[in-house]
C-alpha cells in the first residue's frame, strides 16, 4: 500500500515525455523499419544509412500539447523541443549523430545518438546505433536525474525495387526493460507512387499479447516532389496508441516535412504515467549535400 501511494503522489506530478520521433516519423505512426530513410538512421533502423552516398544536416522544431486527467481533473502542459541530426554517408563506413532535447513541465530530457551502417551485401545493410539518455524528473519530492545507455542492431534487406524488410532490436541488453523488444517492418510500393508501411513486434522475454506493438501507414506522392502521408500505431508496453499525418516536399538538396500526432496515454502505476491526451506538431528542415 505504501508503495502504491508513493507512485500515486508521482503520477500527479508528471507529464510524459515520448520517445523522440523525427517529423516524417511522426506522420506515419512511427512506421518506418523498413524504409529507406536517412536522417533516421540514429532513430529507427540504423542499417539504411549505408544505401546512401552523401552528407545531411537535419534540423527540427517540435511542440506538443498535453492534457493530463489526475483523478477526474484535468492539468495542461506545453513543451518546445528541438532535435539536430548530422549524417555523413559519402566513406565506406556510414555514420550519423543526432542530438535531441525534450522538456515537458518539470522533466527535462537529453539524448545523445550515434549510428553506423555497412553493406553486407549488393542488398543487403547492417547497422548500429548508441543512445545516452539523460533524464531528470520530480519523484517523492525529490529532484532525481537518471541515465542510461542503450544499443540498436538493425538490418535492412530490399527484396526488389517494391519491396523491402527491416528489423531492429531495441535494447537487448535491457538497460530500459519496459523499451525493450524487437521489431519487424515491411514497405510495399505500388503504383510508383503509393507506399504501405507495417511495423510489428513485442518483447520476447516477456508476454508478446502485453508487450507488443503495432504500427502502419501509407505514403501518396503527388505531382513529382510532394508527399502525404498517414499512420497509426499501438504500444501495449508502453500504453500509448494514436495516429499521425503529414505532408513532405522532397528537392534534391532541400527536404522540409510538416507533422501532427496524436497520443493517447494510459494510466499505469508501474510506468508511473497518468492519463494523457498529447498533440505533437513538428517542422523539420533538411539540407543534402
Amino acid at each position: 500500500m505504501k508503495i502504491l501511494l508513493v507512485l500515486l503522489f508521482a503520477l500527479t506530478t508528471q507529464a510524459k515525455v515520448l520517445n523522440f520521433e523525427t517529423a516524417r516519423l511522426k506522420s506515419t505512426g512511427g512506421a518506418g523499419v523498413a524504409s529507406l530513410l536517412m536522417n533516421e538512421a540514429t532513430i529507427s533502423n540504423p542499417a539504411p544509412l549505408a544505401f546512401f552516398n552523401m552528407g545531411a544536416i537535419y534540423f527540427e522544431k517540435f511542440s506538443a500539447d498535453h492534457k493530463v486527467t489526475t483523478k477526474g481533473s484535468e492539468t495542461q502542459f506545453d513543451s518546445e523541443n528541438y532535435a539536430f541530426i548530422a549524417s555523413d554517408s559519402s566513406r565506406n563506413l556510414k555514420g550519423s549523430i543526432a542530438y535531441i532535447k525534450s522538456k515537458n513541465g518539470i522533466q527535462k530530457q537529453k539524448l545523445f545518438n550515434l549510428a553506423f551502417a555497412s553493406n553486407l551485401g549488393k542488398q543487403t545493410a547492417g547497422g548500429i546505433s548508441y543512445r545516452k539518455v539523460l533524464k531528470e524528473y520530480d519523484y517523492n519530492g525529490k529532484r532525481v536525474k537518471e541515465e542510461y545507455k542503450q544499443l540498436v542492431p538493425g538490418i535492412y534487406h530490399a527484396i526488389s525495387r517494391e519491396f523491402a524488410l527491416g528489423v531492429v532490436a531495441i535494447d537487448p541488453l535491457r538497460k530500459n526493460p519496459k523499451e525493450s523488444k524487437v521489431i519487424v517492418g515491411m514497405q510495399y510500393q505500388f503504383l510508383r507512387y503509393i507506399s504501405l508501411m507495417l511495423d510489428a513486434g513485442a518483447d520476447y522475454k516477456e508476454e508478446l499479447s502485453e508487450t507488443s506493438v503495432l504500427r502502419a501507414a501509407s505514403q501518396v506522392k503527388i505531382f513529382s516532389d510532394f508527399y502525404m502521408r498517414f499512420g497509426a500505431f499501438e504500444d501495449k508496453a508502453l500504453k500509448e496508441r494514436g495516429s499521425g499525418f503529414g505532408i513532405g516536399w522532397v528537392q534534391p538538396r532541400l527536404v522540409i516535412d510538416f507533422a501532427i500526432k496524436n497520443t493517447k496515454v494510459n494510466e499505469d502505476e508501474i510506468l508511473q504515467q497518468n492519463k494523457e491526451d498529447i498533440k505533437e506538431t513538428s517542422f523539420s528542415l533538411a539540407y543534402r549535400f
